[in-house]
């Protein structure tokens, strides 16, 4: 029968991946984007997390629902770079199919909000920081 994998954090991180690194994201920030960020980054970068949680109600089998936060670092002065940077993530992702393996995705990326974080200080260095939300449901 079918493996059942019981958490899909690791194939939707891998799907996530693959619809980032393409040409239109990687013009942007080269070969910057992280699941796990360097201890000294070079920027500007984008890192992503996934969060899951299960929604299937009733029944057996999961339908996990995986939270994605994409965020978007940018130390030049002001908001630009880093909108440009978040709106081609936004592009990539919303509405879009993930390859998750072991997995059927249920609909498509659904894209909730971005935040913006002014400034802030990482490691001494001053950047700007742009979070997008995004949602993503797979079935077991």
């Amino acid at each position: 029968g079918a493996v059942v994998a019981y958490l899909s954090l690791s194939p939707v991180s891998a799907g996530v991946y693959a619809a980032l690194n393409v040409a239109g994201l990687t013009a942007l920030v080269g070969s910057r984007i992280y699941d796990d960020v360097p201890q000294v980054p070079t920027y500007p970068c984008v890192w992503y997390e996934v969060l899951e949680r299960d929604v299937r109600g009733f029944g057996t089998g999961g339908l996990p629902e995986v939270e994605l936060r994409v965020h978007t670092f940018s130390t030049y002065a002001g908001m630009k770079e880093a909108q440009a940077i978040n709106a081609k993530v936004i592009e990539l992702l919303r509405d879009q199919a993930v390859t998750v393996s072991g997995y059927t995705q249920a609909g498509r990326v659904f894209y909730d909000e971005t935040i913006p974080f002014a400034e802030e200080l990482i490691n001494g260095v001053k950047v700007r920081e742009l979070v997008s939300q995004f949602r993503i449901y797979v079935e077991e």
